[in-house]
């Protein structure tokens, strides 16, 4: 069976004798060295470039139009037709060389096109005068990228996933646009949108079309049982002869067709495939067959809500439930967890409820299959001390990039080096007014971190383990890009799922105000959750799909093309000292959140403020004229190797940029008059990312480097300590213990917690302290922390950590990691799979080591002493490695897949430690006995090497 796109299809064989001797043009793109009509000529032919066919070059410049008169067709016929090529971008791949083929030649060179770019092909012959099938190769290079083309209309895209290696494979480096309508004898090709990366053209193919079925589709391809309304099935032919249709292995259908158009409505009882034939006038058939899926209807919850979110404390006010389900069998309603009566005609029904305090409603469906399905709603109840929130976020800030200590030795806070470079006076104060976590976690790179902020789950659940792209979904493969052996799986490269119930929508349906003001970076442009206004946000300011700002500067109107920052035209302003300082992003941001918060006080709202600035991510070309650059010191060096520089200055001035944003927001809040009861909870999206480098002559690798945030090892990014572990803050805008919320949430002062936290932890915490329930549609790995603000002392969350990162980067490569206690494992998967060498030119390989790493964080905050071999530690090993294995097994986690010849040949799985002799449980059969396939899990037929009455008999 086939599902047709409705351009329409023609199966293979019959395509290829119906075009076998039908008029072609072929026009390929030459701008590179040794890539000629010359070296055309010279080399063998190809699939595409076959023995004898003529082809027609044209040799691009940017952003000229350039012309190629008199084409050619493959036989050699000349024409009057021409093609005018306007490009914005032209590019050699240098795949083309000594040996190659004359389809490596075409697949060579290319010429970008976007917006108003284009390529135009005039005056083509009568046998292509009504239609034209195009075809468009646009292999570009080992970039990931979707290439939309469009062409009179009629659209298909490539998405490129590697340079061309000889096989043209239709929508990765080719894609077929079949019956092509000509108007006025011209064709138009047009690519990707203007805000986007270009489509690229490495050659076109016109084919004068043969007779045969144009489209053959049906609207709707899925109905449900019963649906009387059934499917309407639609075709179009050209210049055929008869057409009829008929049931797959069945009889035909009596159809009229007139001018080779034609239609009719079906309801077939079951899945079903209809058969399209048309016949021209010399004899010659072709088919197309269409499936209409038929869909059994299964037991469902239509409809649950609340007319009202928020009612008024006291009142009279009722708020109306309405509900309308299918096939129930019975109903229940309950608040809170309480059951409430309730009746229901044919699986709908209303009731009215005035709860006294903020409840959550929760209807449950119960069909006669025994099935059961739920869906919840708030209605809130917010008394006078419901607490606003402001959740201060800043990007690519390291646990070392304040004045303010985290590190701690024997209890005791350590003051860095880095602590004195960095002034961060705000911070200070926070933490004098409140608790500092010293052990706080979140992903290693931004869209990970801020999507299990917004979800309440850890990256390998949720699945946006790696940060998303700008424009559509790729697999992101930074630092050089895919590695010849392993790659990344298809993990949500489009962002978080719409399946998820994010954080500031549940706050929104509960009557508070949500605000997102700043950097977003959920998803790429063309995905739903590239706004921030469809996560629950009231506002959205500036948030869009970049990841960092193209400028930090208002006189450069925050820069162009897709990593410009929108909505702040109003800070464009002059280059004058006072505009420089007024209108610099960081600042211009916490003037619009100043001005939502302001909104939402007078409106007498409680209000969720979600302050994400771009600082301090690059660039960092471009000083914060607010953060004081000429008081950093120049020149001078933390450690060996390590010199500061420019723009380490200047991302000081970030810093201090970021830290008189927090203590404007406390001012402001105070001055409202809402200070006492606002919570600020500031944390960083990821490790740190500073500018401090290595001396590039030492010969070892980024991931490698030392740290910039010692003593902490590793940055953004990494499998050390560096790239996951971020500073936290949290404490009221302003102490005033006879404020009720705080007496409530007693938040102690210049307190320090150890204890290990996460930023998954932040959505279960904040519906928590607002009296709100955890939608029970929304699975969430994080714990409730509130207790920690109560300072309740016998408090501790579960204390251990992973994270996954199955991906390729700059500063690290295919890793998990799991911590419990003061212990933490690391597992390198390329370390444990062959041929998979990195940096071989300089003699540093990682295929062949031991692929795990065991450090005691207590004694070695810096993760240098490697105690994975050590024979006293095997035992904790493979315990923790365990551990790790069914953490990520509890999620259904991902994991990189291996490659050979850009083709997947498996999947990179863990794979326990080589450590026969341990038996970790004592009961006298080693580990790796009980666990046969060494894969971490008990599989039927295994025991649990960590239970000593799971025991099975050594075979002999």
């Amino acid at each position: 069976m086939r599902k047709l796109h409705w351009l329409g299809w023609i199966p293979t064989v019959l395509a290829a004798c119906c075009l076998a001797h039908a008029e072609e043009i072929g026009i390929g793109v030459l701008n590179g060295s040794t890539a000629t009509e010359a070296a055309f000529l010279k080399a063998e032919p190809g699939t595409l470039a076959e023995e004898g066919k003529i082809w027609n070059f044209i040799t691009p410049e940017e952003n000229v139009s350039t012309t190629a008169a008199t084409l050619k067709t493959t036989e050699g016929t000349a024409t009057e037709a021409g093609c005018v090529l306007k490009s914005g971008y032209c590019k050699t791949n240098g795949i083309f060389s000594t040996g190659r083929n004359r389809d490596f030649l075409l697949m060579d060179s290319w010429a970008g096109i976007r917006g108003a770019e284009n390529a135009v092909i005039s005056h083509l012959p009568g046998s292509m005068a009504e239609y034209c099938h195009v075809e468009i190769y646009g292999d570009c290079n080992d970039s990931n990228r979707d290439m939309l083309y469009t062409a009179n209309g009629i659209t298909g895209t490539i998405r490129d996933r590697g340079t061309f290696s000889g096989t043209f494979q239709e929508g990765g480096n080719k894609v077929v646009l079949r019956y092509v309508p000509v108007t006025n004898g011209t064709i138009t090709i047009t690519g990707n949108a203007a805000a986007q990366t270009r489509s690229a053209i490495n050659a076109i193919r016109l084919i004068a079309p043969s007779p045969g079925i144009m489209s053959f589709t049906a609207a709707p391809s899925e109905i449900m049982e019963g649906d009387s309304a059934g499917a309407v099935l639609s075709w179009k032919t050209w210049k055929c002869h008869t057409v009829t249709l008929s049931i797959k292995d069945d009889g035909d259908i009596p159809v009229t067709t007139e001018n080779g158009t034609g239609s009719v409505t079906v309801t077939p009882p079951t899945t079903t495939t209809y058969v399209l034939k048309a016949t021209d006038e010399n004899g010659t058939e072709s088919t197309a067959e269409v499936t209409v899926t038929v869909k059994r209807q299964e037991p469902e919850i239509l409809l649950f809500e609340s007319d009202k979110k928020r009612l008024v404390p006291g009142s009279e006010e009722k708020a109306t439930l309405t509900w309308s389900t299918v096939m129930a069998q019975s109903l229940t309603l309950t608040g809170n967890g309480k059951d409430i009566p309730i009746s229901s005609e044919s699986g709908s029904g209303t009731l009215q409820v005035n709860p006294a305090e903020t409840t959550q409603y929760t209807l449950t469906l119960a069909a006669a299959d025994g099935t059961k399905k739920s869906k919840s709603l708030i209605v809130s109840v917010l008394a006078e001390n419901t607490p606003n929130i402001l959740f201060f976020l800043v990007d690519d800030m390291g646990w070392q990039d304040t004045s303010v200590p985290f590190y701690y030795k024997d209890g005791q806070p350590v003051v860095t080096e880095l602590n004195r470079f960095y002034k961060t006076p705000s911070m200070e104060r926070l933490a004098a007014q409140g608790l500092k976590f010293t052990n706080a976690y979140s992903c290693p790179v931004c869209s990970p971190g801020r999507t299990s902020l917004m979800t309440g789950k850890n990256s390998a659940h949720h699945r946006v383990t790696n940060w998303t792209a700008v424009d559509s979904p790729t697999l992101n493969e930074s630092g050089g890009g895919p590695l010849p052996h392993i790659r990344a799986p298809q993990w949500n490269m489009a962002g978080m799922s719409e399946q998820e119930i994010p954080l500031p929508r549940v706050l929104q349906d509960a009557g508070y105000r949500t605000i997102s003001v700043g950097k977003a970076h959920f998803a790429p442009s063309n995905q739903r959750y590239s706004n921030p206004a469809n996560l629950g946000f009231d506002v959205n300011i500036a948030g869009c799909s970049a990841g960092q700002p193209a400028s930090y500067k208002g006189e450069e109107q925050f820069g162009s093309g897709n990593t410009h920052v929108p909505d702040l035209e109003k800070y464009y302003g002059t280059s004058s000292e006072e505009d420089r300082k007024k209108n610099f992003l960081t600042n211009a941001l916490t003037l619009e959140m100043k001005r939502e918060i302001k909104d939402a006080v007078d409106k007498n709202v409680p209000f969720f403020a979600y302050m994400t600035h771009y600082a301090v991510h690059q660039r960092h070309d471009q000083p914060d004229p607010n953060g004081d650059y000429n008081t950093y010191p120049d020149g001078s060096s933390f450690e060996p190797g390590v010199v500061m520089n420019a723009n380490l200055r200047n991302f000081g001035t970030l810093i201090g940029g970021m830290d008189k944003s927090l203590g404007d927001l406390m001012d402001y809040l105070k001055e409202l008059g809402v200070a006492n009861k606002t919570l600020i909870i500031f944390m960083s999206d990821n490790g740190g990312d500073s500018p401090i480098q290595m001396d590039q002559s030492q010969n070892v690798p980024n991931v490698e480097k030392i740290s910039a945030v010692a003593p902490l090892r590793g940055r953004k990014c990494s499998r050390y300590e560096g790239g996951t572990r971020v500073p936290m803050i949290v404490g009221w805008a302003e102490v005033d213990p006879s404020s009720p919320v705080q007496q409530e949430y007693p938040i102690p002062q210049n307190a320090v917690n150890h204890d290990i936290v996460a930023i998954w932890d932040i959505y279960p915490t904040i519906l928590s302290m607002l009296k709100l329930k955890v939608p029970v549609d929304q699975q969430v790995d994080g714990e409730d922390i509130s207790p920690y603000f109560r300072n309740d002392a016998s408090f501790h969350r579960t204390q251990k950590i992973y994270h996954h990162f199955p991906h390729h980067h700059t500063y690290a490569n295919f890793y998990s990691t799991y911590r419990e206690g003061d212990w933490k494992v690391i597992y390198n998967y390329m370390d444990q799979y062959a041929n998979t060498a990195l940096w071989a030119g300089n003699g540093y390989q990682t295929a062949g080591r031991f692929p795990w790493q065991l450090f005691n964080l207590k004694d070695d905050i810096s993760e240098s002493n490697n105690l994975a071999q050590d024979p006293a530690q095997k035992e904790r090993l493979m315990r923790m490695a365990r551990s790790l294995i069914r953490e990520l097994n509890k999620v259904d986690a991902q994991f990189p897949v291996l490659t050979k010849n850009g083709q997947i040949i498996g999947t990179a799985y863990i794979r326990m430690p080589d450590l026969p002799e341990v038996d970790s449980d004592g009961d006298g059969v080693p580990d790796l006995i009980e666990d046969a396939n060494g894969n971490g899990l008990v599989d039927p037929g295994e025991t649990d090497p960590d239970d000593s009455s799971s025991v099975v008999p050594i075979q002999e």
